[in-house]
């Protein structure tokens, strides 16, 4: 099996920048139905214990 992976990392590690970039490029319509799932968005946010990200990657790895 291969593995893939990529060299450059071209993500925005600043949320509060890349909240705001996302914003400028939505039109008006677009703006007001994000305004209307944000709460909602908000809600799916999950914070895992440290011992669960451990477990995940345990078993990530015995997998190879």
């Amino acid at each position: 099996m291969d593995e893939t992976f990529t060299k450059t990392l071209n993500a925005i590690a600043n949320q509060a920048l890349m909240n705001e970039n996302a914003q400028e490029n939505l039109d008006a319509d677009e703006l007001i139905f994000y305004n209307s799932i944000r709460a909602d968005l908000d809600l799916l946010t999950k914070k895992p214990k440290l011992q669960t990200i451990h477990q995940i990657l345990d078993y990530s790895k015995s997998l190879r």
